[in-house]
């Protein structure tokens, strides 16, 4: 019963009313960090409120002799803490001012002591005023450079450690730059040989997915020939080479190393392997190995025409000469006839075969090619068309001029006639079209033939290709070498019903300087 009377005195109520406000200022604060984005001015606040409670807490406890004081203290430390090295300077500061005042306050009479506790123990004598004072003073002092060094320390370290977090998340953005960029695709595997990581390249590669692939045996996914021991100790830069399948079931060439996964204290913590696709690598080899047949066949047939031009002259002068005779009867003369005409069909081949086998760099000339056409097409219908039952029509425009080789573009003109009339039947018609663009003319020749069976359309210019009875095969071959020679292109198109045409594009002017030849 004496109790509740002081329990309703001032220090009590006071006390009270301080502990509700540390419990109110903390859940305001935490409220308002989750709506504001202003983080430090909350900490700021917090501490404020911390020193006013804390100097209220001193008032009630005995003023500049309260054991409290350290309150201050913490308020500064915490400052420093959460708030930066700015913050817990003027915290101490603050609490500095506020204890001086109070103390100050109290001995002088200008602040009242709380009026339910006894005068006499706020009634210091100087000297226990001063003493006090010097001690919480520089106590708090000490505290708030300490406090100070200490922000300084913590911004500094958390500086560096922002740096080092940015640098390493650049760098490990770096790292998945270069491995998914990478044109090869790259496994890394647990010493076990199990699956770490497949690049995107290795999976478009394989046709996998990472769920598909992380996690089992490399052996599963590349056709490894050996253990990944073995293959690493087999040299740095060994290469194998075997055929792979795609989870599609397709197959394809695969070439591959593997290296040991060194760690960053020197450990070998799995493997490495690298691997790429060799289609068209293997594709580029058998296109060399084929062009270093055909040059090998080149070689052979330029030696037999030369061996053969000679004798095949002298038995067609011998024929010629036996023909003339006039003890021979008609039927002889006309088995001669034929000999002459082989004969002849003999030399032209052999002269294609030596332009194929020795090229000529085109002599250019501002050339008709329209007046070219005219005559070739004259040539070919006298010669050839008009025994055929064959009809040649031209068409083309007044003059179409271009700096071309003129010998070669006849060259080129009449194999391709010659070409058209042998795939034509008796009493059908062959088209020539001479016609041009800004910086083109474009040759077209079009037949009433069988028309070309797609499957064949890119092998018809290869040498010794033929799909008639007679015939090697090299006149196409020559015409595509000529026009390769002018930088222009040819090719070969299936009509609609019976026939085809081959197209010619040349450029009007040569890419490299035009050089007149001599005169």
């Amino acid at each position: 019963m004496v109790a509740r009377p002081w329990l309703w005195s001032f220090t009590p109520r006071v006390l009270a009313g301080l502990i509700a406000a540390t419990y109110t200022a903390a859940l305001g604060s935490a409220l308002w960090l989750r709506l504001s984005r202003e983080p430090l001015l909350i900490a700021r606040t917090q501490v404020a409120t911390d020193i006013l409670l804390t100097t209220g807490m001193i008032y009630v406890t005995g003023g500049g002799s309260s054991g409290f004081t350290f309150l201050y203290g913490i308020s500064v430390l915490m400052a420093a803490l959460v708030a930066g090295s700015e913050t817990a300077r003027a915290a101490g500061a603050a609490s500095v001012a506020l204890y001086l005042g109070l103390a100050l306050g109290l001995a002088s009479g200008w602040i009242e002591a709380p009026p339910d506790q006894v005068a006499e123990s706020y009634g210091l004598t100087t000297r226990e005023v001063f003493f006090g004072v010097t001690v919480n003073v520089l106590g708090l002092s000490l505290v708030t450079v300490l406090s100070n060094n200490l922000a300084e320390r913590i911004q500094t370290a958390g500086g560096l450690l922002r740096a080092a977090e940015e640098s390493a998340a650049e760098l490990a953005r770096l790292n998945d730059d270069i491995v998914r960029s990478l044109t090869s695709g790259l496994v890394t595997t647990e010493p076990n040989g199990r699956v770490r990581m497949v690049n995107p390249t290795g999976l478009q590669m394989l046709r996998l997915t990472a769920e598909n692939a992380v996690g089992r045996d490399v052996h599963e996914l590349l056709p490894l020939r050996a253990p990944l021991s073995v293959l690493s100790d087999e040299g740095e830069n060994k290469r194998h080479e075997d055929i792979a399948r795609r989870a599609n079931g397709e197959s394809f060439p695969l070439g591959y190393s593997v290296t040991p996964l060194i760690s960053a204290d020197g450990v070998e913590s799995g493997w490495i392997v690298v691997f790429q696709d060799l289609t068209e690598i293997s594709l580029l080899r058998a296109e060399a190995e084929r062009a270093q047949h055909l040059a090998s066949l080149g070689r052979l047939a330029a030696g037999l025409a030369h061996e053969i031009r000679n004798p095949l002259s002298s038995i067609a002068g011998s024929v010629e000469m036996v023909r003339d005779s006039s003890s021979l009867d008609a039927e002889d003369r006309h088995l001669l006839s034929l000999v002459l005409t082989e004969s002849e069909r003999l030399n032209e081949l052999v002269s294609t075969m030596l332009q194929v086998s020795k090229p000529v760099a085109p002599r250019r000339i501002e050339t008709d090619i329209a007046q070219v056409a005219r005559e070739v097409t004259a040539m070919a219908q006298a010669n050839r068309a008009e025994a055929s039952g064959i009809f040649i029509r031209h068409r083309a425009e007044g003059t179409v001029l271009a700096i071309v080789d003129e010998d070669q573009m006849r060259q080129v003109l009449w194999n391709l006639l010659k070409n058209a009339i042998q795939a034509s039947p008796k009493g059908s018609s062959i088209d020539i079209a001479v016609v041009q663009t800004d910086d083109e003319v474009i040759l077209s020749v079009t037949d009433q033939g069988v028309g070309i069976d797609p499957s064949q359309r890119d092998r018809i210019f290869d040498m010794f290709y033929s799909e008639r009875t007679h015939g090697a095969g090299i006149g196409l071959a020559l015409v595509r070498q000529l026009v390769d020679g002018h930088g222009g292109t040819i090719e070969a198109r299936s009509n609609v019903g019976p026939g085809a045409t081959f197209r010619v594009a040349l450029p009007k002017r040569p890419s490299e300087p035009h050089l007149k030849p001599p005169a």
